[in-house]
């Protein structure tokens, strides 16, 4: 498949492996939907094909499908939570390394991916300090994670870092109708609607989550068009996770630049035009920057600082409205 949007980065890559540089351990920085574990796939038929891998060997067919032995996907093996407590979890991040000992089973290499790094304890992240700065020649470690900064610089500083290029809505509505058969208008649409994120759009085509966040959005936009805190303070409520409430609050604020765009006479590319509209009419210019203003300052200390969400939505709220 055609890493859409993704080229400069797939060149530098290639250019780097065709001179056998590639680094040991890798870590790929992006929003959700970026593209991080197709390229993680990318960088990993790189070790196992070539430097250009042709995508249609035995090799890189195993890797598309999940189904390569050299491949080990550390979150999966851990049951979808990094720890290190055997006695609490069958699989820890101690037993996916100990692995790290045992040769390659087709390939000259052994390629282990981390996905969700960001969510693993400082404890956890210390576990495999040694085994990256001291590698087993066969082992290359590859790392996935949105938020960089909540690793440890011990951690970042002996890893290489790439962050995923962002995706043109072109390219993104190209890819929705080349690769996965979407309607030429709903890949236009909606490429427009996620700002190129093709991972969102295909969430979204399949009915994941990002509609759930999308429609709760709208909700509190209605809230802050009709100045009624409740409404906003309620939709934000039902919000449990903190991946959820940044994306939640991200198409809030995409509806409210939409808000500005109406005061301007320019075109609107939110989720949701009609509460856009409804809040331009309620509010001016000057109020609707104030809320952006407050909705990037929440958002930042909810996911850095790991702060309630209950009290992050009440204090929001307040001032909103």
């Amino acid at each position: 498949m055609r890493l859409y949007g993704k080229e400069k980065l797939v060149s530098l890559l290639n250019d780097t492996a065709a001179e056998n540089r590639l680094p040991h351990a890798i870590l790929l920085t992006g929003e959700k939907g970026s593209g991080k574990r197709v390229m993680a796939k990318y960088i990993a038929k790189q070790f196992l094909c070539g430097a250009e891998p042709c995508g249609h060997c035995p090799v890189c067919s195993k890797v598309d499908s999940d189904g390569h032995p050299d491949v080990i996907y550390a979150l999966s093996e851990c049951q979808g939570k990094y720890t290190i407590d055997r006695t609490n979890r069958p699989h820890t991040v101690r037993d996916v390394l100990e692995s790290v000992a045992v040769k390659p089973n087709d390939g000259d290499v052994k390629i282990y991916i981390f996905e969700d790094a960001d969510t693993m304890s400082p404890q956890v992240q210390d576990t495999l300090l040694k085994n990256i700065e001291e590698p087993q020649p066969w082992v290359r470690y590859i790392f996935l994670c949105e938020n960089p900064g909540n690793l440890l610089t011990t951690i970042r500083s002996r890893v290489t870092e790439y962050s995923m290029p962002e995706c043109s809505p072109k390219a993104c509505a190209e890819c929705l109708v080349n690769e996965f058969g979407t309607d030429p208008s709903k890949a236009r649409e909606l490429s427009e609607l996620m700002s190129g994120n093709i991972g969102k759009c295909l969430e979204t085509l399949n009915g994941g989550d990002e509609v759930k966040l999308m429609e709760l959005a709208r909700r509190c936009a209605q809230g802050i068009a009709a100045k009624n805190g409740y409404a906003v303070c309620t939709a934000l409520s039902e919000l449990s996770k903190r991946s959820e409430y940044a994306g939640t609050l991200e198409y809030l604020s995409g509806i409210l630049r939409d808000s500005l765009a109406v005061h301007a006479g320019t075109e609107l590319n939110s989720c949701g035009k009609a509460e856009a509209k409804s809040v331009a009419r309620s509010f001016d210019e000057a109020a609707i920057t104030s809320m952006l203003d407050k909705l990037f300052e929440v958002n930042s200390k909810a996911q850095s600082a790991n702060l309630n969400l209950a009290l992050c939505s009440a204090y929001l709220t307040a001032e909103l409205l």
